[in-house]
């Protein structure tokens, strides 16, 4: 599991031309991504896309694979939306694509960019009270699912899962789902209390649109090509 203290350090700690950009250019080389994942009705272009962001990653000094595993999460849930329309193995690796590709460009603007600066852009243009709510879920978001890592270790390693026994492991994953639901609250309460110590009083940090620079070429280059292949390919 990926803990947000990690991603937070490979945003805040590198220095390639990708960590340099600004959050503008970032923004349009995912919005750029996710439409060509939308407007292909072709594997091709996205297995190539795809391969173009795992080469960009890695020139970029960005952790590559964990950001690939971390893609592969969005894999689940298109391989049974693509199972249940039951197509054929084109069908299946155009969904999966059309999942992990984008998955993946969000990957790298999240290990490239800290977090304040991804809300403050937002706050610019969104109402104070949903910029507030998208940061509040980021950061849960991944405390959630650093939890229920260990609510699965914890049960296997008690013998809470045994086959066969369908109403007892039901019975222990309900339980243990109460459990994280009291413990996220707890963890919501906590955070909230942190974030007015040090100062918050309803209003996100500086909002700031920011302007393009030398090292914008990169994400913005990337985007483009990804999308011109995908228009190309149509």
């Amino acid at each position: 599991m990926i803990d947000v203290a990690r991603l937070d350090y490979w945003a805040a700690n590198g220095s390639s031309p990708f960590h340099r950009a600004s959050v503008l250019s970032k923004l349009l080389f995912l919005l750029c991504v996710v439409t060509a994942s939308l407007v292909t009705k072709d594997p091709v272009p996205l297995a190539a896309a795809y391969s173009l962001l795992i080469v960009l990653a890695a020139a970029s000094g960005l952790p590559w694979m964990a950001v690939g595993f971390l893609s592969l999460y969005a894999a689940v849930f298109a391989l049974l939306y693509a199972i249940s329309l039951r197509g054929g193995m084109w069908t299946y690796a155009l969904l999966l694509l059309k999942a992990v590709t984008p998955a993946y460009a969000v990957g790298m603007l999240v290990a490239s960019t800290p977090y304040p600066r991804i809300f403050s852009f937002l706050s610019t243009f969104l109402p104070e009270i949903l910029a507030a709510g998208l940061f509040m879920t980021y950061r849960t978001l991944f405390i959630l699912l650093d939890m229920m890592d260990n609510f699965g270790t914890a049960i296997r390693l008690r013998g809470g899962f045994s086959p066969g026994h369908l109403v007892k492991n039901g019975s222990n994953i309900a339980k243990g789902i109460g459990t994280l639901l009291v413990r996220a609250v707890e963890r919501s309460q906590r955070l909230y209390a942190v974030m007015a110590v040090r100062g918050y009083n309803g209003s996100m940090a500086e909002k700031t649109i920011g302007k393009f620079g030398s090292s914008d070429w990169l994400p913005l280059g990337a985007g483009m090509s990804i999308l011109a292949l995908a228009l190309f390919w149509i």
